[in-house]
């Protein structure tokens, strides 16, 4: 018996046929055998780590930059408006003491100190709206309104500091009515209904403002800084605050915190310290000196009061 093997590639693996010739007759068969070759178990799960090392990296490094972006933002919010409440203290600052006579009776900067324990209290009175307004007659009695040439920008609960040259005093307008400025009694500005001199025509009066700045707790727990006027009652003006600090330097070159009524003419440099601190916790974040979470932002100012040195 003859054999011939003959064999071919193919897809789906190697094809053999084998043909036999025996007595002068051929018989034909047709083997198939396939490939079996492919990856291991062990080749399967190093390529299931190796992946899942990658996508872990990927994973990670958009985590990183999500948290990154987040800080940046937030950071970048806190700025502006630790900036902006520095501005609005440090513009009031800077006018204390405008237009108000210096035996008034009123100091034109009180400040509070907290000492370590708390934030300090500061309060500012000066003149922060450009009106100028003169009396028309003479008042008839120290309780008499006063009849004045113009009221426009007045409102009610605006401080007045009227002066005829000699006297000058602060009272508080409870009404407006016909150029008329009302006086009634409204404590601590008006001790009664009365004036303490009767004012003669061509007397002056200056608008001044009265700020009050101290931190107060909110509902929340969240320490704010507010400001109150006579007029109005508080409001924030900067929420997540950890510090409000004055110092003020004097004229013989020394830095106190909290000056007397007869230091105020000394004071020559004033340095305002703000530190506001986020509202939540920031997952991963430690602050380098509390320890803590929360990230902080700390801005200092120093201003010149020109005004207080006049007094």
């Amino acid at each position: 018996m003859n054999r011939i093997r003959l064999s071919c590639e193919s897809a789906k693996g190697r094809v053999y046929s084998m043909i036999s010739y025996k007595s002068g007759r051929m018989k034909s068969r047709i083997y198939i055998v396939r490939d079996e070759s492919g990856m291991t178990l062990i080749e399967i799960l190093a390529a299931m780590v190796i992946s899942a090392v990658i996508l872990g990296s990927i994973f990670q490094f958009f985590i990183n930059q999500s948290k990154s972006y987040t800080k940046t933002r937030l950071k970048a919010e806190m700025q502006q408006e630790l900036r902006w409440a520095m501005k609005y203290v440090s513009d009031r600052l800077k006018l204390a003491g405008n237009g108000v006579p210096p035996t008034c009776g009123w100091p034109v900067i009180e400040n509070i100190d907290g000492g370590t324990s708390w934030s300090d209290s500061l309060s500012i009175l000066g003149s922060f709206k450009s009106l100028k307004i003169t009396t028309t007659q003479t008042m008839g009695n120290e309780g008499s309104q006063v009849k004045v040439d113009n009221s426009d920008g007045l409102e009610i609960g605006d401080l007045c500091v009227i002066s005829d040259g000699t006297y000058q005093e602060i009272f508080m307008a409870t009404d407006l009515t016909d150029l008329h400025i009302w006086h009634d009694t409204f404590l601590p500005w008006n001790d009664d209904k009365k004036l303490d001199h009767r004012y003669a025509l061509d007397s002056t009066i200056t608008v001044v403002t009265y700020y009050q700045f101290f931190i107060e707790v909110n509902d929340e727990g969240h320490k704010e800084l507010m400001v109150q006027t006579q007029a109005y009652p508080p409001q924030p003006i900067l929420t997540d605050v950890d510090e409000f600090q004055i110092r003020f330097k004097m004229s013989n070159g020394d830095w106190i915190d909290e000056p007397y009524p007869e230091e105020i003419i000394d004071i020559r440099m004033i340095e305002i310290q703000m530190i506001s601190r986020s509202h939540d916790p920031i997952p991963g974040y430690e602050d380098p000196v509390y320890g803590d979470e929360y990230l902080r932002l700390e801005l200092k100012s120093r201003i010149i009061p020109k005004n207080v040195t006049l007094l």
